[in-house]
């Protein structure tokens, strides 16, 4: 299966030079707990809530003159809308991250990839083929 097909399409954004605190009500209001660095139309990184509270907070930081790009997880790593489930789960276990944007051949972001995403396709590829070996009661 294509990530194509199986990715999120919203995908929600903040700008990097935007605050801690602006990224902590926004993540609030839309019941997310990551959103996407961008920059100009570029991915810069993840912001997740972990960053925010490990690197920001207990840092000693101020939240409301804390940018977002002093705390997001940088470089990301991408996966491409033609890129196998299986690969992409892959890369993210090799990386050792949750989140993995999907962009499309000229590079634009085109949805995101969690492993929430993966582990409902692995499921159902389970129950097809147990389902597969399942003989009937006679």
């Amino acid at each position: 299966m294509k990530l194509r097909d199986l990715m999120t399409s919203t995908v929600y954004t903040i700008g990097s030079e935007q605050s801690i605190v602006n990224a902590a009500a926004q993540m609030r209001e839309l019941s997310v707990g990551s959103l996407v660095v961008m920059r100009d139309d570029a991915v810069e990184g993840i912001l997740t809530t972990w960053d925010m509270i490990a690197g920001c907070l207990g840092a000693g930081h101020d939240p409301h003159d804390c940018p977002v790009f002093r705390h997001m997880s940088s470089p990301v790593h991408t996966g491409r809308v033609d890129m196998e489930a299986v690969d992409a789960a892959r890369v993210m276990a090799e990386r050792g991250v949750s989140r993995l944007p999907v962009v499309d051949d000229s590079g634009v972001m085109v949805g995101i990839v969690t492993y929430a995403n993966l582990s409902r396709v692995m499921e159902q590829l389970t129950r097809d083929l147990l389902g597969g070996w399942q003989r009937p009661v006679t």
